[in-house]
């Protein structure tokens, strides 16, 4: 299998799109999700399912899948600790910080965390999937997933969406600054304070850009794969 790259940016943008136009309502649900956060993690599991932009609601079960998302998170960095911590600091207790063999542990490490991080992007949309926390730690499957993608074009597809992010970051800090600015002019330090505020209003855009996005690549890969249906 490979990514259609084009399609999956195209679609994640237009997606991302007719989330925000969705008219202040919605701002104002995102807005309260974002400080609420298991809400927002709630809603991007509901993206993660698949199908079209979803609707707020049922707040119960959005704050609950919401908990079992940052579980999966949470669960994914403490590896990636506990896998630093034990290969750098055991080779550096074992052969001193400036030994050739602590710079190795280092470089093995490094390609250990990117992988952990690259099927942790993957778990979490099976686990989305599949509505069954059990199932983002179903390692075997969700390696089998990533084989189905290839792992070129996976990889390749990361560094894309890394790309894409820093840009449309810079472009939405950039815009929050000349807004809050402008208002800066006019009202004077009251504008400036303005800037968390609208900081935290885009800050949604970037993770539902992010989710749709691999949500489309673990989809590419889904021709002969065993369905993973969601949990009720």
């Amino acid at each position: 299998m490979s990514v259609n790259y084009q399609r999956v940016l195209e679609d994640s943008f237009d997606y991302t799109g007719n989330i925000l136009r969705g008219g202040w309502v919605r701002w104002l649900q995102l807005i309260a999700s974002v400080i609420v956060f298991p809400l927002i993690y709630g809603y991007f599991v509901r993206i993660m399912r698949g199908g079209p932009a979803p609707e707020f609601g049922g707040w119960g079960r959005l704050f609950l899948d919401g908990l079992k998302l940052l579980v999966v998170y949470l669960a994914y960095i403490a590896l990636m600790l506990v896998v630093a911590v034990a290969l750098v600091g055991g080779a550096g207790v074992l052969a001193g910080q400036n030994s050739p063999v602590a710079a190795v542990a280092a470089l093995v490490s490094f390609v250990l965390l990117v992988l952990i991080w690259l099927v942790a992007q993957m778990a979490m949309v099976r686990f989305a999937k599949a509505g069954l926390l059990r199932e983002a730690f179903n390692i075997p499957a969700v390696l089998a997933q990533i084989r189905r993608i290839g792992w070129g074009s996976y990889i390749f597809s990361q560094i894309i969406l890394q790309l894409v992010l820093m840009i449309f970051g810079m472009i939405l800090v950039f815009l929050v600054v000349l807004v809050t600015g402008v208002i800066g002019l006019f009202v004077g330090i009251a504008g400036i304070l303005l800037f968390p505020v609208l900081m935290l209003a885009v800050s949604p855009a970037i993770y539902i850009f992010q989710y749709r996005y691999n949500t489309l690549v673990y989809e590419s890969g889904a021709a002969g794969s065993p369905p993973v249906t969601a949990a009720p």
